[in-house]
C-alpha cells in the first residue's frame, strides 16, 4: 500500500516538472514570437512612411515641373507679342505720316476744283501756292515705302518628340536588388531633382556654375559631345535682345543608358529690382516717355539753380556772330521752367536764304542765321523751340507741335555759351532728369497711339507730388519703372496704388500681353478672418440678413456686442474722412475694402468682380449681399476693421429642395421665405457643416412655449407647396422633435412665475419668486435701455402672452371712440402706438400739456409722449395679467468722472449694444428690490461669454464698485492714515501714504529703499481716503520776482517765486531718489481730488492731484508747476508726497484785465505760452484771493513791460490804465564795484551809422483809367478771384511817365529797379541788420533763391527765436523769415513804386454747388481744384486787363489774347459761376 502511494507521488511529481519545463519553453517561444510581430509591424510602418514620403516628393517635384513649363510658355508668348509690337511701331508711324500727306493733298485737290469752277474765288487765296502743292512729288516717301522690307516674323523651333519620350521615362524607383549602376543612376536622378529640374534657386547662377552642375549630373567628365540637342528659341531678322541673358542648362536623366542627354537653353531676363525711391515727375510726354527727378537731389538742384543764376547773370550776352553747333551744351533762360537751365541743342534750322551746308559737315550756324532752335533741358526733360519772328511756318515741323514754342526777336538775350571755367564748375553735376517708361503697358489702340486723356490722368496723379518709383530694369538708358503712391498713414495697404495698374483699370492703357501677370509681380491681398461657426447639433439665436434662395442665404448670430460698436466706429471714421489718402485706384479680386451702400453708410466688403467701365462688384461680408459700385464709393480698410471675422454665415435649409425636381427656386418661394424670416429673431438648429463652411440648418420662428414643438420654417415651405422634401427623407423621423418627459425645467419655472404675477399695479416680483430665481441664469429679451440703472427686459417665453394680449387689446379698442378723461399721474391706460398700429398697456408718468401725456408702456419698457386722443381707459380684465417687462439695474458698477449720473455716451453705447438682443440675466440680491439688481451676460462673435458690466468697465464707460457687505467697517477705518518715512541723505522726510488701517503711524526709518518700496506696495491696495496738500503760501511782499512755470487753458498764469526755487529743486531731487522702483500698481480706482505721485513724459516723478477720471486716462495737475495733462493710469501712484510742504506754484490772473469775449481765446493762450514760458517776471500783488486755493490778482511785468498792456496792444484783451506801462527793473548793485570796474563810453552811441533811420512807406502804383486795355503779368495768386498783378515793363514805364505821380519817369536815364537790386545784391553784407520790426516797415529780405528783394514787415509770428512775416512788395507773396535774412533798405530804393498791386477779378463767383471737393484752407468758398485750374489758365500766357473800379478795392477783368476772359475757362469746367 505504501509502495503504491509512493509511486503515485513520484509519478505526479515528474508530471508537474514536465509541465513546468514545457511552460518555460513555451514562454520563451511566445516572447520571441512577440518580438517578431513587433519587428514586422515596425518594418510595415517604416515601409508605409517611406512610401508616403516618396509619393509626396513625387507630387511636389512634378508640381514644380508643371509650374516651370507654364512659366516658360508665358515668357515665350510675351516675347512674341513684344517683338511684333516693336517691329510694327515704325510701320505705324510711317502709315500715319503718309495718311497725313494724303489728307493734305486731298484738301488741296478739292480747293483747286472749286477754284476751277468759281474763278471769282481765286482772289481770296494764293493760287500759285496751291498749284505748287498739287505738283509736289512724293518720290522720296514712296521710295522709302517701296524699299521697306517686312522683317521676318518670329519662327518657333521646338522639337517636342524627344522631350516627350524623356518625360515618359523620367524618374526611377530603386529597390535593393537593383544593380550598382542602376543605383548610381538613381542617385544622379535624385541629385538632378534636388539641384536642377525642380529648383528655383538656380535661376540666376552663372554659366560656370551651371557647367559644374552638368558635369556632376552626367557622372562622366569625359563623355563625348552631346548628341541630339534640342533648342527652343525665336529667330527673326535683325532681332537681337540687348538685355543681359543667362543660359540656363537643364540636364535630363539618362534613359537606361541609351537615350542621349538633352540640353534646353532658356533666355532669362535679369530683373534685378532696386529698392523704391521717392521721385518728382518733371515732364510727361506720354506714360511710356516721361522724366523724373530724385527727391533726394532737391538740395543739389537748388544749389545748381543758384550757380546757374550767378554764372548767367555775370556772363556776357551772345553776339550775332557766335556759332551755335548741333549737339553742344548751351545755357538757356527756360520759359517753361522759369529759370536758367542747362540744355543740349537738338535741332538748328537756318533762314532759307542762308541754308547752305556742305554734306557730311557738322551742323552749325551763327546766331544771326538761325530761324529755329530746339533745346532739350537735361535737368527737366522738356524741350523748348525758339523761333525768330517773320520766319515762314514751313520751318515748324510736326514734331515741334507738342513742344513749348516761343517767338523771340533776339536769341542772344536768352542763350549763354558755357565757358571753360564755368563748365568745369558744373561738370561734376550729372543731369537730374532721368528718362523713364511705365512697365509692360501700351496704348489701348496701337493704331492711334497714346491719347490726351492718358497724359492728363497721368499728370493728375503725379503732378507736384512726391511719388514712389520702383525700378525693374534699364533698357537703352531708359528706366522701366512703376510709380506708386507713398504711404501716408497706418492704414493697411494690401495693394499699393500702382500707376500702371490704375491706367489699365481706367482703360487708358493695356498690358503688352493679355495673359495674366506673373504671381511675383502681384501684391498679395489681405483677407478677412472667416466667420465663427457654431457647433453641429447646436441651437443658436440668429437673424436672417440676406436671401438669394432657401438654399442660399446668410444669417448673423445675435449674441454679438462688438459688431454694433464696430459698425458705429467705422461709420464715424469714414464719414469724417476726406478719402484722399484712402482712395483705391486699382482694385483686385478678393481685396478687402470699405464700401458705401445705398443708405449712404460705409460697410465692410470685399471685391468679387471687375465688370469694367470703372465699376467694381463687391460683397458686403457682414450681410452677404452684393452690389456694383464705382471707385468713389470704396475706400481702403483700416487694420482695426480688418481683424474682426466676417459676420454673415452662408446657410441652406436642410431636407428641402425646389418642387418638381427643378434646380431653380421659384420667386414665390423666395418671397415667402423672406416674409417668414424678415426682421425676426429666429432659432437655428445646426444640422451639418459642409466642407466649404456652409451650414445646413433648420429654422424655427420662435422657441415656443414649454412642452410645445417649435414651428419649422422648412416644414412650412413644404406644407404650402413651395418646396419638397429631399429623396429618402422620412417625415416621421425629422419633421417633429421628440417630446420627452423631464423634470420641471427652468423655462417652466419662469413660465409659471410669469403666469402667476400679480396685476399691473405691482412693479416687482414677489419676495418668494425672487428667492426662487436668485443666482439662476434666466434667458431674456432686452426690449429697452434707458441707462445702466434702468433696463427693461422680457422673459423669452412671454412672446405667446404678448401676442395674446395684443389680440385682446385690438379686439377691445380697435373700434372704440375717444371719451374725455382727466388723466392723472400713475393712471393705467390703453395707448395706441401709431407707428406700429398697435394697442398697448401703459401708465401715465406726467401730464405734459392739456393735450399731451407722457406714458410708460410697461409691457415693452418704453417711455413715449402721445396725444390724449390716443388714450383709453384700461379695462379691469386687462389689468389682471402682470407686467410683461421687468425693470433691472446693473450691479457692481458706478459712473465715471466722479459723478452720480451716467454719461450720455455710456447710455447710448449700452442702448446700441443691448436693445433687441437676446441675453441671460442673473438676479444678484435675495430681496424684493426695485429695479431688480442683475448681471447681464451675452455672447460675442467668437461665442465667448461677456459680462456687460465688465464690458462697460473695459471700455472706460464705468468704474467697478464694491458692494457694501464686502467693505465692512471701512468708514470707521478710513479716518486714519499711515505715514511711511522715506530715508534721504542726511535727513528723514515724511511722506504720507493714505491707506485704511487701525495701526498707528510707524515713524521708524527703513533700513533701505527696497524695504520702503515693499512696504508701499503692501499698503497701497487697501481702501483709503483722499489725501490733500496745503494751499500755496503767498510771499509777504507786495512785489516779488518769480518764474512762470505754465499757462492754464483758462489763462491762469502759474508762477514759482524765486525764493521757493531752491526748495523746489531740493524736493524734486529727494522725490527722484525715493521713488526709483515702485513697480506695477494693482487695479486701483481713482477719485476726483485725490493726491498722487505722477510720472511725467520726461520720466520724472512729481506731486500731483487728480482732476478728472476719463476712461482709461486721468486728468492730472502737476501740483508744483500748475501744468494739466491727461496721463495713463499706469503712470500714477496713490502716494501723498511731502504733505507738510505747501503747493510751491501760485495761480495768478491779471488784475482789471478782460479778455476778448470774457474768455481767453486759444490763440491768446498760445501767445502767452510762447511769451512767458520759463521766463523770469516781476509780480505786483493787487488783491489776495478769498479762498486759499484761489487765484492771486496781480500786475505782471516782463523785461519792464506790463503784460496787460502788451496783450491789449495785440488786441487779445482790454484793461484799465491803472498801472504803469513800463517799469524800471530794480537792480541791486555795489556802487564802489561799478566805479572801479565798469568803464562806460557813450561815444559810440553818437555815431551816425548806429542811428535807425525813420523811413517813409513805399510809393504805390496805380492802374490805368477804366475802359483802357493794358498788358499785365500775374505775380502771385491768393484765390481764383484775388491776386497780385503788375503792368508789363513797357506799359509800366509808359504809364508812370504819363502820370508823373511819383516824379519818376522810366524813360529817364536813371537806373531801373532791377538794375539797382542787381547791384545791391553784389554787396548786401554792407547793409545793417534790421532792428525795427514795426508793421509796414520797409526792408530788404532774402528769398529762397538767395537773392534780396524789397519787402515790408507784416507782423511778428514767433518770439523765440524771432520770426517775422514779410511781404515782397514787387511780387505780393509772403514768407516767414528769421532776422538774419532781413536788412535795412537803402533810401534810394524807396523812390521806386511797388510793382505788385492787389486786385479782385470781376465776372465770376464761387459755384453754388461745389460739395465734396478739397477747399482752400484760408478761403473755403473756393475749391483747390478751382485754384489749380486758374493757375493753369494764367501760366505762360500774354494777359490783358481792364479796370472796373479803383476804390475801395481795385477790380479788373482779366483777358487772354485781348478778347477771351480768363475766368470763362473755370465757368466752362463747372468750377465757377458767372456773376452778371
Amino acid at each position: 500500500m505504501y509502495i503504491r502511494f509512493k509511486s503515485c507521488v513520484t509519478q505526479e511529481t515528474q508530471t508537474a516538472e514536465e509541465i513546468d519545463d514545457a511552460l518555460k519553453i513555451a514562454g520563451c517561444n511566445f516572447e520571441q514570437l512577440s518580438i517578431a510581430v513587433e519587428k514586422l509591424e515596425h518594418v510595415q510602418t517604416h515601409a508605409k512612411e517611406k512610401t508616403d514620403s516618396i509619393i509626396e516628393t513625387l507630387e511636389k517635384e512634378f508640381d514644380q515641373l508643371f509650374t516651370s513649363l507654364d512659366s516658360r510658355k508665358k515668357k515665350l508668348c510675351e516675347e512674341v507679342v513684344k517683338h511684333t509690337q516693336d517691329n510694327l511701331s515704325k510701320v505705324i508711324m510711317a502709315k500715319d505720316y503718309i495718311e497725313e500727306k494724303k489728307t493734305n493733298l486731298d484738301a488741296a485737290m478739292k480747293i483747286a476744283k472749286e477754284l476751277k469752277l468759281a474763278p471769282s474765288l481765286r482772289i481770296y487765296c494764293d493760287l500759285s501756292q496751291i498749284i505748287r502743292t498739287l505738283k509736289l512729288t512724293y518720290e522720296s516717301e514712296l521710295s522709302e515705302i517701296s524699299s521697306l522690307k517686312l522683317e521676318n516674323f518670329p519662327r518657333l523651333n521646338m522639337n517636342c518628340s524627344e522631350m516627350i519620350r524623356m518625360l515618359n521615362n523620367i524618374g526611377k524607383i530603386e529597390f535593393k536588388d537593383s544593380t550598382k549602376s542602376y543605383h548610381q543612376e538613381n542617385e544622379i536622378g535624385e541629385k538632378y531633382y534636388k539641384k536642377e529640374a525642380f529648383s528655383c534657386h538656380d535661376m540666376h547662377l552663372s554659366p560656370e556654375e551651371k557647367k559644374v552642375d552638368v558635369s556632376v549630373l552626367t557622372n562622366e567628365a569625359s563623355l563625348a559631345p552631346l548628341h541630339g540637342k534640342t533648342k527652343m528659341h525665336l529667330e527673326a531678322k535683325n532681332f537681337q535682345s540687348k538685355k543681359e541673358v543667362v543660359t540656363k542648362t537643364i540636364a535630363a536623366l539618362p534613359q537606361m543608358g541609351s537615350s542621349p542627354d538633352v540640353i534646353i537653353e532658356e533666355i532669362i531676363e535679369e530683373n534685378v529690382e532696386s529698392p523704391p525711391e521717392l521721385v518728382l515727375v518733371s515732364h510727361v510726354i506720354h506714360p511710356c516717355h516721361f522724366y523724373v527727378r530724385k527727391y533726394s537731389q532737391i538740395k543739389d538742384a537748388i544749389l545748381l539753380e543758384k550757380k546757374m543764376n550767378q554764372i548767367c547773370n555775370k556772363s556776357l550776352h551772345l553776339k550775332p556772330s557766335d556759332i551755335l553747333e548741333l549737339g553742344t551744351r548751351i545755357y538757356v533762360n527756360s520759359i517753361e521752367n522759369g529759370m536758367w537751365c542747362r540744355g543740349t541743342i537738338m535741332e538748328l534750322i537756318p533762314i532759307e536764304s542762308k541754308d547752305i551746308q556742305i554734306p557730311g559737315s557738322t551742323t552749325k550756324y551763327p546766331v544771326c542765321e538761325v530761324a529755329l532752335i530746339q533745346i532739350f533741358m537735361i535737368d527737366f526733360g522738356n524741350s523748348e523751340v525758339f523761333i525768330v519772328p517773320g520766319v515762314d511756318d514751313s520751318h515748324v515741323r510736326p514734331e515741334h507741335v507738342g513742344e513749348q514754342r516761343v517767338v523771340l526777336k533776339n536769341l542772344c538775350l536768352i542763350l549763354r555759351k558755357p565757358e571753360s571755367p564755368t563748365e568745369g564748375l558744373l561738370s561734376d553735376t550729372q543731369p537730374f532728369a532721368q528718362p523713364c517708361s511705365l512697365k509692360d503697358i501700351v496704348p489701348p489702340n496701337p493704331n492711334k497711339g497714346w491719347g490726351k486723356e492718358a497724359k492728363m490722368e497721368f499728370l493728375k496723379m503725379v503732378n507736384s507730388k512726391a511719388v514712389l518709383m520702383k525700378v525693374f530694369r534699364e533698357e537703352d538708358g531708359i528706366l522701366i519703372v512703376d510709380l506708386q503712391k507713398p504711404p501716408t498713414n497706418k492704414i493697411s495697404s494690401d495693394m499699393p496704388v500702382s500707376l500702371t495698374d490704375t491706367l489699365v483699370f481706367m482703360e487708358l492703357a493695356r498690358f503688352r500681353s493679355q495673359s495674366p501677370r506673373s504671381q511675383d509681380e502681384k501684391n498679395m491681398t489681405l483677407h478677412y478672418n472667416p466667420p465663427v461657426l457654431p457647433k453641429e447639433l447646436m441651437d443658436v439665436s440668429v437673424v436672417v440678413c440676406h436671401i438669394n434662395s432657401p438654399t442660399d442665404f446668410y444669417l448673423q448670430l445675435v449674441e454679438s456686442l462688438d459688431f454694433l460698436f464696430l459698425l458705429k466706429t467705422m461709420e464715424e471714421f469714414y464719414k469724417h474722412e476726406d478719402g484722399e489718402n484712402l482712395q483705391i485706384f486699382c482694385p483686385v479680386e478678393g481685396q478687402p475694402c470699405v464700401a458705401k451702400f445705398e443708405d449712404g453708410v460705409w460697410y465692410r466688403a470685399k471685391v468679387t468682380g471687375l465688370p469694367g467701365n470703372q465699376e467694381v462688384e463687391v460683397k458686403y461680408v457682414d450681410f452677404g449681399n452684393t452690389a456694383k459700385i464705382t471707385l468713389k464709393e470704396m475706400r481702403k480698410i483700416k487694420d482695426e476693421f480688418l481683424d474682426p471675422p466676417e459676420k454673415a454665415i452662408k446657410c441652406k435649409l436642410a431636407y428641402v429642395e425646389p418642387c418638381k425636381k427643378t434646380t431653380k427656386w421659384p420667386q414665390e418661394a423666395k418671397e415667402k421665405f423672406e416674409e417668414k424670416t424678415q426682421d425676426k429673431f429666429m432659432t437655428c438648429s445646426i444640422i451639418k457643416i459642409l466642407e466649404d463652411n456652409v451650414l445646413v440648418v433648420e429654422l424655427f420662428d420662435s422657441l415656443g412655449a414649454p412642452g410645445m414643438t417649435p414651428t419649422s420654417i422648412n416644414a412650412q415651405l413644404v406644407k404650402e407647396g413651395l418646396a419638397s422634401y429631399e429623396a429618402g427623407y422620412t417625415i416621421k423621423e425629422k419633421s417633429k422633435k421628440p417630446v420627452e418627459v423631464w423634470d420641471p425645467s427652468l423655462e417652466e419655472i419662469i413660465s409659471n412665475e410669469v403666469n402667476n404675477l400679480n396685476g399691473v399695479s405691482t412693479k416687482s416680483l414677489p419676495t418668494e419668486n425672487v428667492q426662487s430665481l436668485c443666482n439662476m441664469e434666466l434667458p431674456v429679451h432686452i426690449c429697452s435701455v434707458i441707462s445702466p440703472e434702468k433696463i427693461y427686459v422680457q422673459w423669452l417665453l412671454t412672446e405667446n402672452l404678448l401676442n395674446s394680449l395684443e389680440e385682446k387689446m385690438a379686439a377691445t379698442y380697435e373700434n372704440s371712440k375717444w371719451e374725455p378723461v382727466k388723466w392723472e399721474h400713475d393712471m393705467h391706460c390703453a395707448v395706441k402706438v401709431r407707428d406700429k398700429n398697435q394697442w398697448q398697456r401703459g401708465q401715465v408718468i406726467t401730464v405734459v400739456t392739456e393735450t399731451m401725456v407722457k406714458v410708460l408702456l410697461y409691457d415693452v419698457g418704453l417711455e413715449v409722449e402721445v396725444s390724449i386722443d390716443c388714450l383709453r381707459k384700461l379695462e379691469e380684465n386687462l389689468k389682471t395679467m402682470g407686467r410683461l417687462s421687468l425693470e433691472c439695474s446693473l450691479v457692481d458698477i458706478r459712473p465715471t468722472g466722479g459723478s452720480e449720473k451716467w454719461t450720455a455716451t455710456a447710455c447710448d453705447c449700452l442702448s446700441l449694444y443691448l436693445t433687441g438682443a437676446v441675453a441671460t440675466i442673473s438676479i444678484q440680491e435675495n430681496s424684493a428690490m426695485w429695479p431688480l439688481p442683475v448681471k447681464i451676460f451675452c455672447r460675442d462673435e467668437k461665442g465667448d461669454r461677456v459680462d456687460v458690466s465688465r464690458y462697460l468697465i473695459k471700455k472706460g464707460l464705468a468704474l467697478r464698485e464694491k458692494r457694501t457687505n464686502e467693505v465692512g467697517n471701512s468708514d470707521s477705518a478710513s479716518k486714519k492714515s499711515q505715514e511711511i518715512p522715506l530715508e534721504t541723505e542726511g535727513s528723514v522726510v515724511t511722506k504720507c501714504i493714505e491707506v485704511t488701517s487701525d495701526a498707528t503711524c510707524d515713524r521708524k526709518a527703513a533700513d533701505s529703499s527696497e524695504h520702503e518700496v515693499c512696504e508701499v506696495k503692501e499698503k497701497i491696495t487697501q481702501p483709503r481716503t483722499s489725501g490733500c496738500y496745503k494751499p500755496p503760501t503767498i510771499p509777504d511782499r507786495e512785489i516779488f520776482d518769480a518764474v512762470v512755470s505754465s499757462i492754464g487753458d483758462d489763462g491762469t498764469i502759474f508762477v514759482v517765486p524765486k525764493l521757493s526755487e531752491t526748495e523746489l529743486i531740493k524736493m524734486m531731487n529727494e522725490i527722484q531718489n525715493s521713488l526709483k522702483c515702485l513697480g506695477l500698481l494693482e487695479p486701483y480706482f481713482w477719485k476726483k481730488g485725490e493726491a498722487c505721485a505722477v510720472r511725467g513724459s520726461d520720466t520724472v516723478w512729481y506731486r500731483g492731484r487728480v482732476l478728472e477720471v476719463v476712461g482709461g486716462t486721468i486728468r492730472v495737475q502737476y501740483l508744483d508747476h500748475g501744468l494739466i495733462e491727461k496721463i495713463p493710469q499706469c503712470h500714477l501712484y496713490p502716494i501723498v508726497l511731502y504733505p507738510d510742504t505747501p503747493q510751491l506754484c501760485i495761480p495768478c490772473w491779471l488784475h482789471n484785465t478782460t479778455p476778448v469775449g470774457n474768455v481767453w481765446q486759444p490763440d491768446a493762450i498760445g501767445f502767452l505760452q510762447e511769451l512767458l514760458s520759463k521766463r523770469e517776471v516781476e509780480i505786483h500783488i493787487m488783491k489776495l484771493p478769498e479762498n486759499p486755493w484761489g487765484k492771486l490778482s496781480v500786475h505782471l511785468y516782463f523785461d519792464g513791460m506790463s503784460l496787460s498792456f502788451f496783450m491789449a496792444y495785440h488786441k487779445y484783451c482790454t484793461f484799465e490804465h491803472c498801472e504803469e506801462i513800463f517799469k524800471a527793473k530794480t537792480i541791486d548793485y555795489n556802487k564802489k564795484f561799478e566805479e572801479e570796474n565798469w568803464e562806460i563810453s557813450f561815444e559810440e552811441l553818437l555815431l551816425s551809422e548806429t542811428e535807425t533811420p525813420v523811413l517813409p512807406q513805399y510809393l504805390s502804383s496805380s492802374l490805368p483809367p477804366p475802359e483802357e486795355l493794358y498788358a499785365v503779368q500775374v505775380k502771385h495768386v491768393i484765390s481764383p478771384n484775388e491776386m497780385y498783378i503788375c503792368l508789363d515793363s513797357g506799359e509800366n514805364c509808359h504809364h508812370q511817365g504819363e502820370t508823373g505821380d511819383t516824379g519818376i519817369s522810366c524813360e529817364s536815364g536813371s537806373e531801373s529797379l532791377d538794375e539797382v537790386l542787381r547791384r545791391l545784391n553784389r554787396n548786401v553784407e554792407a547793409f545793417l541788420p534790421l532792428t525795427d520790426f514795426r508793421t509796414e516797415m520797409p526792408c530788404l529780405a532774402e528769398y529762397d533763391d538767395g537773392i534780396w528783394y524789397r519787402a515790408k514787415i507784416v507782423c511778428i509770428k514767433e518770439f523765440n527765436p524771432l520770426v517775422v512775416l514779410v511781404q515782397f512788395v514787387d511780387y505780393g507773396s509772403t514768407e516767414k523769415l528769421t532776422t538774419h535774412r532781413l536788412r535795412q533798405i537803402p533810401l534810394p530804393l524807396l523812390q521806386y513804386p511797388t510793382r505788385a498791386m492787389k486786385v479782385l477779378l470781376a465776372g465770376f463767383k464761387p459755384p453754388a454747388r461745389d460739395t465734396g471737393k478739397a477747399r482752400i484752407p484760408y478761403c473755403p468758398k473756393w475749391s483747390m481744384e478751382a485754384l489749380w485750374a486758374m493757375i493753369d489758365c494764367l501760366q505762360g500766357k500774354q494777359l490783358y486787363a481792364s479796370s472796373l473800379a479803383q476804390a475801395p478795392e481795385q477790380v479788373v477783368t482779366l483777358y487772354e489774347d485781348e478778347q477771351y476772359p480768363v475766368h470763362m475757362s473755370l465757368v466752362e469746367m463747372g468750377l465757377a459761376d458767372r456773376d452778371e
